[in-house]
């Protein structure tokens, strides 16, 4: 998996160093925002360090659950949520942009058997570090695979234990740890001033306490969203 993942990530980059390619428009730029700037293709002589920048909204669906490399901490089933944020970043060249924000991201995951269920509802807030590619596909359209990483912070959320009748904050001292960081990859499609993405992350930081062993987050998460 890990060798899959690699080979992921170095194709993208190398995909983004290319030169720029006919028909992004006069000035060698696409159009449009999330990563290439809604004013770019209207000449050199209208290009500016501000026309480099852009934001957004995302809003959209998680699914996640926890992998578990021992097997002590049962979550393997999917749990859903939601997650929201602002967007932000500039442009590198033609083909390429960095994209970071701030995102509020619920991940988790459901366990248990017929003796009953064990719901892990953690909340993060999330720095994304990406790098995203523009290949264009049409006027004023624009697909954006990706790959970088994320870092998150648990602020909320409870694990609730149903067969023991137990409901305790996530990030006590005893439960799941508070930090998490891992690969982020995917992609997303841009028309004019609207945006899609779907993507996956994969944790890699340990996020239980007390030596329950290996376990990591993973997570689908399916957003829309719009370019100020």
């Amino acid at each position: 998996m890990k060798k899959i993942i690699t080979l992921i990530v170095v194709s993208i980059l190398s995909v983004a160093v290319l030169p720029a390619q006919p028909g992004y428009g006069r000035g060698g730029y696409p159009g449009g925002p999330f990563g290439h700037g809604r004013d770019y293709g209207r000449g050199h002589e209208r290009h500016s360090r501000h026309n480099n920048l852009y934001a957004g909204i995302k809003a959209g669906l998680t699914a996640s659950h926890i992998s578990s490399g021992t097997g002590e901490i049962d979550a393997a089933g999917i749990k859903t949520g939601t997650t929201f944020g602002l967007a932000t970043g500039f442009n590198i060249s033609p083909m390429a942009a960095f994209e970071s924000g701030l995102y509020y991201v619920e991940k988790g995951g459901i366990g248990g058997n017929t003796g009953g269920k064990i719901i892990y509802d953690l909340h993060y807030l999330e720095l994304p570090l990406l790098l995203k590619v523009n290949i264009f596909s049409g006027r004023r359209a624009f697909f954006q695979p990706y790959a970088g990483a994320y870092l998150g912070m648990g602020v909320g959320g409870r694990i609730k234990d149903y067969r023991m009748e137990i409901s305790a904050s996530s990030f006590n001292d005893a439960n799941i740890r508070r930090g998490d960081s891992g690969l982020a990859i995917g992609c997303g499609v841009t028309w004019s001033f609207l945006h899609a993405n779907l993507g996956y992350e994969y944790g890699f930081s340990d996020i239980c306490k007390n030596g329950f062993g290996d376990n990591r987050n993973r997570a689908l998460i399916l957003s829309v969203g719009f370019a100020f």
